[in-house]
C-alpha cells in the first residue's frame, strides 16, 4: 500500500504541476544545490506527470463512459412518457382493474428513473408489467395497445444493457489505475524529493520555503482556479518550516 500524504491519486498530477512551476521559478537554487537538477531531471518530471495524468484521466475510457452514460440517460428518460401513458390508461380503466390505478407501479418506477437507479427501476417496472398482464383486457378496452408494452420492454432492456456497459467501463478504468500503481509511486518519490529539497534550499526565504510544503500545496490542489498559478506573493500559512514536515514516503 502507498501513502501520498493527504492527496488522492488523481490529485498527484496537479501537485506535480505546482511543484514543477516552483522548481522552474527556483531552478538556479536547485542547480547550485546539485547538478542532478538539470534538463534531464526536468524532462523526467514532466514526462512522469503526463504519464500519471493519462492514467488518471484515461481519456479514451472517460470518453466512452461519458457517451454510454449520455445514451443511458437518454434511453431511461424516454421511458417516462411510456409510463405516463400506462398510468393514464390505468386511471381510465380504474373500476375494471383488479387493483387501484394508483397501485399499478408507475409512480415507483418513475421515482427510480429520476434517482438514476437503473437496477431499482428494472425491479419496479416488472411490477408494472405484471399488473398490465393481469389487466390487459380492461386496459385494451380503454385504448391501451400491446405495442406500448413491447416498447417499454425493449427500452427497459436497452437501459439495462447500457447500465451494464457503463459499470464495465468504470470498472475497467479503476483497474487501469490499480494496475499502474508503480507509476504513481514513481511520481510521488519525485514530488517528495522536490518538496523536501525545495524547503531546504529556500529556507532563508520563509515564504518560498513554505511554498514547498505539502500542507500548503494541498490548499491549491483543492482550489482548481489557483492550482495552476504560483504567485510571487502567496498568503502565508501558520506553520513553522520544519524538516520533519515532509510527506510520508511511498511504501509499496
Amino acid at each position: 500500500m502507498s501513502t501520498f500524504y493527504k492527496f488522492r491519486q488523481e490529485e498527484l498530477p496537479i501537485v506535480g504541476e505546482i511543484l514543477l512551476q516552483m522548481f522552474t521559478r527556483d531552478r538556479s537554487a536547485f542547480e547550485n544545490f546539485s547538478a542532478e537538477y538539470n534538463d534531464e531531471f526536468l524532462n523526467e518530471v514532466s514526462n512522469q506527470i503526463k504519464k500519471v495524468n493519462d492514467l488518471t484521466q484515461a481519456p479514451t475510457l472517460t470518453a466512452e463512459i461519458k457517451k454510454t452514460t449520455a445514451d443511458l440517460y437518454e434511453c431511461i428518460d424516454g421511458i417516462i412518457p411510456k409510463l405516463d401513458l400506462i398510468a393514464a390508461y390505468a386511471q381510465r380503466a380504474n373500476k375494471s382493474l383488479n387493483i387501484k390505478a394508483a397501485d399499478i407501479g408507475v409512480k415507483q418506477a418513475k421515482k427510480e428513473i429520476k434517482k438514476r437507479n437503473i437496477e431499482g427501476y428494472c425491479l419496479k417496472v416488472k411490477v408494472v408489467e405484471q399488473h398490465i398482464a393481469n389487466n390487459i383486457e380492461a386496459l385494451k378496452a380503454k385504448g391501451y395497445k400491446e405495442i406500448l408494452g413491447t416498447e417499454l420492454a425493449d427500452m427497459t432492456k436497452q437501459s439495462y444493457d447500457l447500465n451494464l456497459l457503463q459499470e464495465e467501463k468504470i470498472r475497467e478504468k479503476k483497474e487501469l489505475v490499480l494496475n499502474n500503481h508503480a507509476e504513481f509511486n514513481k511520481l510521488w518519490e519525485i514530488l517528495s524529493d522536490l518538496s523536501k529539497t525545495g524547503k531546504l534550499i529556500m529556507k532563508a526565504n520563509k515564504q518560498k520555503s513554505e511554498d514547498y510544503m505539502f500542507t500548503h500545496i494541498i490548499n491549491h490542489v483543492r482550489k482548481p482556479k489557483a492550482a495552476t498559478v504560483i504567485k510571487n506573493m502567496i498568503e502565508p500559512v501558520v506553520e513553522e518550516v520544519k524538516e520533519e514536515v515532509v510527506a510520508e514516503k511511498a511504501v509499496s
